[in-house]
């Protein structure tokens, strides 16, 4: 069938084509990261041919791109916009993680893309992983800033030492996220509410002397 009006095999449109292989592949790269990530199980999963898939992305790399940026992009929009609600200080770590939550929808996993240990470093692609993950890793400082500044601590060690604390929390959490996938974005918010809550109050209750 001709593709002149925007139509691929058996009359889906590319665009929609585009949309089955980068779903099967963010699977595919989720579940065995870049290096062992295997086309052939993602045209299998997508249920076309393999030179199906190259014909709509050149390369691995392209293809892991793709999947890259449909996960950064709503991530890093969605993150700024919690920080930049003018809420208390208080309240920005559940917003965010929240946010993440309902970002990455049913498809949690798609998380593990992002920090995927074995992902190119170099050319287009490790530009741009570079880019998005520096977005998160300022997103923490300045959270954690007005957090602690909140507190009347603003001694940059500090708040370098807890952005890197709560950026590996935050992995952590949507981590368990993964392996809870029966609990909804309701349930792991306020779960995490919960604990976050409980964790601040520390020492902030009389402690009691049995």
């Amino acid at each position: 069938m001709s593709t002149a009006a925007g139509l691929g095999t058996k009359g889906m449109p590319q665009a929609d084509r585009r949309h089955e292989i980068v779903a099967a592949a963010t699977a595919e790269f989720a579940e065995h990261g870049f290096a062992g990530a295997s086309m052939a199980e993602i045209a299998r999963t997508a249920g076309i041919s393999k030179a199906l898939i190259y014909q709509h992305f050149d390369t691995k790399e392209h293809l892991y791109l793709a999947c890259f940026r449909r996960i950064a992009e709503p991530l890093v929009a969605r993150i700024r916009a919690e920080l930049d609600g003018g809420d208390a200080p208080f309240s920005v770590p559940i917003k965010v993680l929240n946010g993440i939550f309902e970002t990455l929808g049913p498809q949690r996993a798609a998380w593990r893309v992002f920090y995927d240990p074995t992902a190119p470093r170099s050319g287009e692609t490790g530009s741009l992983i570079s880019h998005y993950r520096r977005h998160l890793t300022d997103f923490a400082v300045s959270g954690v800033a007005g957090f602690l500044g909140a507190l009347g601590d603003d001694d940059a060690r500090d708040v370098d030492a807890l952005a890197t604390v709560w950026t590996a929390i935050v992995d952590a959490v949507v981590g368990w996220a993964i392996a809870h996938p029966e609990e909804t974005v309701e349930d792991l918010t306020a779960r995490w509410e919960r604990i976050i809550t409980a964790i601040f109050s520390i020492g902030a209750r009389p402690s009691t002397v049995l």
